[in-house]
């Protein structure tokens, strides 16, 4: 099969399984949405009932159980399980359930899509970026599945949240709302509102309510279970839009369609954007047996040392676009990241810690401040001496890989010598077949020699000569021969000249100061992210207080408790002022403005300030219901604007491997080898002159 041939057949078939996994994802997708209620998850578990989807369920309980008996098979599971463990926490059954439905789906389109390409691939850098493109493509289709099931729980609360007022009319008892809308409710929205329910039933409500919120999964949940919990304690109240507790209601299930709207908005602009950034791992390959077939003098360039630098920087482009796009999709998510147990493991190390200690700033320096400034903007887990551990480690990690690098290249720069043909340098294209073949035995010839005449320093020409003499054909002309000497000759100093210079190891310096600070780059990333979104994370906390501040019993501290629990960028300067707000209230919200000097922010604190100090917190914030409409309709151009501005930055991300693909591996070789040959053609043209 030609080139032409095989690059059709492998193009058909890429698209071809392309659709079929999409259309596979979305029937899975459609399957099982939750609308099932908790009286038929029941029924499947019975063993008397004989049904399809039970014996299903039941295959896949047992396959987990398998798994867990296997080290590496529990690890992944216990991977993914942990992922899904806030939002199925009360139920056990279901959480293998679900585990096991991502696992299966996610490797069995993925498989589906890379055995016929390792069928037709035997080269082994190819495969190498097919396996690396499979297991990051298993944790994008992952990342879907989890956030198809976390957005499935945020509509499912949405119907909840009526339920409970259409109810809350019939009893006005919130135990009991909570309790009749829970038991029509869906599968995983059911769980959560009996747990609710027995919050507000237990005998010691505050503290299982404390409880709760360390597993509630989302803020809008609660929120429900707290602002259910007050009125149940101190009782509802009319206000001048009727009921307090509904209108609180009304203002969390207003949040909650934006935030619904807004998570579809941007899923919708800025899917598929991951895996378009890693398809140019596919088309390496193909790119260049497709020039070096039509353009015989790109197999150099393809070969030696330009070309898989190239081909390199390209991987590195593909890896930071992916990381950055990760980056984007992991902001807004309101689930706290587990602490890093490798670097705090790695730091509790003698050597490592001593390492740690040497390079660390000195504390109440700029530099130190302003990194321990930047983990706290960016919500990072980890603490400024296990960050430090991550960025030695990866500067390490760059370096010995550059280094290792550059032995490799000049490995293949040797590899390269040895083996490519010779052509005449008024030769543009590929040889003719008798003549390819008498190019391939001369170059066996150079090989056999140079092998013999290798680690002489002196009369090496010689030796060659009489070597080269032996051959009866060469013996007979005495221009080939000298021609063939020279040859060789040429490949000896060309050999000779293939060892680690100082400049590599300098950019293998460079490459380590690179990954050293990479991290940093990155934080600084997420950071200009999450910047966009402190206006809409104020205007969130403003709904909350506008929930609240009717209360008779609400006081600034429980009402920056509520902002807390809603908060994600602001979360740590709000935990830091309660935990100074007992020693004085006005110092700690003044502490509170300068940890986090967002202006909009910051003009909130101040009329908490006022709400401390003179009036009540209703008339601290009176303009919030006044100015409600035009304040809805701002926030709407704000999140266009932040929306299309997100969605600017995936776009340009998530295209930069296909253009470096397209330019750094199509065009600039082209263009190099044009040159290369251009400059040749015209040695050629002087000679004739």
């Amino acid at each position: 099969m030609d080139s032409k041939s095989f690059l059709t057949t492998l193009l058909g078939a890429a698209v071809v399984l392309f659709l079929l996994s999409v259309i596979l994802f979305q029937w899975l997708s459609r399957r099982n949405t939750g609308a099932g209620s908790i009286r038929e998850y029941e029924e499947l578990r019975l063993p008397g009932k004989a049904s399809g989807k039970q014996a299903v369920y039941s295959g896949l309980q047992r396959m987990y159980a398998a798994c867990e008996r296997v080290p590496l098979l529990r690890a992944y599971v216990t991977t993914i399980r942990r992922r899904l463990s806030v939002l199925q926490l009360y139920d056990e059954w279901k959480l293998r359930l679900e585990t096991m439905k991502i696992a299966l789906a996610a490797w069995g389109l993925l498989l589906a899509a890379a055995v016929p390409f390792m069928v037709w691939i035997r080269d082994p850098t190819t495969l190498l970026l097919l396996f690396i493109g499979v297991w990051v493509g298993h944790g994008i289709l992952a990342d879907s599945m989890v956030h198809r099931l976390e957005n499935r729980l945020l509509r499912q609360l949405r119907h909840f949240l009526a339920d409970i007022r259409h109810h809350y009319h019939r009893h006005r008892m919130v135990e009991e709302a909570i309790y009749d809308a829970a038991d029509a409710a869906p599968y995983e929205m059911a769980l959560h509102g009996l747990e609710i329910h027995s919050v507000l039933t237990a005998s010691h409500p505050e503290e299982r309510l404390e409880q709760y919120y360390e597993t509630a999964p989302n803020r809008f949940l609660k929120g429900l279970a707290g602002l259910s919990y007050l009125v149940k304690e101190y009782g509802d109240k009319i206000v001048q839009n009727g009921s307090l507790y509904l209108h609180a209601l009304g203002r969390l299930a207003t949040e909650l369609n934006l935030d619904i709207l807004r998570r579809e908005k941007l899923s919708y602009l800025l899917q598929g954007l991951t895996a378009i950034a890693l398809i140019p791992l596919l088309f390496t390959k193909p790119i260049e047996s497709w020039a070096s077939r039509y353009f015989p003098a790109m197999d150099d360039f393809y070969g030696g040392k330009l070309g898989w630098m190239t081909k390199i920087a390209i991987l590195l482009i593909i890896l930071g676009s992916y990381i950055l796009l990760r980056k984007m999709q992991e902001l807004g998510g309101e689930h706290k990241r587990k602490r890093r147990k490798l670097e705090r493991q790695a730091y509790e190390l003698p050597w490592m810690r001593w390492i740690v200690d040497r390079l660390a700033p000195a504390p109440g320096t700029r530099e130190a401040a302003r990194i321990a400034m930047l983990l706290k903007e960016t919500n990072s887990p980890l603490r400024p001496e296990w960050f430090l551990v991550q960025r030695v480690a990866l500067g390490v990690l760059a370096f010995v890989l550059a280094l290792g690098l550059f032995v490799a290249l000049h490995g293949v720069a040797r590899h390269h010598v040895l083996y490519a043909i010779a052509t005449p340098d008024t030769m543009f294209g590929r040889l003719p077949a008798g003549e390819e073949e008498k190019a391939k035995e001369a170059a066996a010839l150079d090989r056999r020699i140079i092998a013999d005449v290798k680690g002489m320093n002196q009369r090496a020409n010689e030796k060659v000569m009489a070597e080269l003499g032996k051959d009866p054909q060469l013996a007979r002309d005495e221009a080939q021969l000298r021609a063939a000497a020279q040859r060789i000759m040429r490949k000896l100093e060309a050999l000779n000249g293939e060892y680690l210079k100082w400049w590599e190891i300098l950019l293998a310096l460079l490459a380590g100061w690179g990954g050293y600070y990479a991290p940093v780059g990155v934080l600084m990333f997420e950071r200009r992210m999450r910047q966009m979104e402190m206006k809409h994370e104020v205007d969130q906390l403003h709904a909350v207080i506008g929930m609240l501040a009717e209360m008779d019993r609400m006081s600034v501290e429980h009402l920056l408790e509520w902002m807390e629990r809603f908060a994600f960028l602001f979360k740590e300067p709000i935990q830091h002022c309660l935990l100074h707000y007992e020693h004085g209230a006005v110092q700690a919200l003044e502490q509170l403005k300068e940890e986090a000097p967002f202006l909009p922010f910051v003009r909130t604190v101040e009329k908490l300030q006022l709400a401390v100090e003179n009036i009540p917190i209703r008339q601290a914030f009176d303009d919030l219901e006044s100015e409600r409409l035009f304040a809805q309709e701002q926030r709407k151009q704000d999140y266009e604007r932040l929306i299309e501005a997100k969605a600017g930055w995936g776009r340009m991300i998530g295209f930069a491997p296909m253009m470096s693909l397209i330019f750094g591996y199509l065009v600039f070789p082209f263009v190099y080898v044009s040159l290369d040959q251009m400059s040749v053609y015209y040695e050629q043209i002087q000679r004739i002159q």
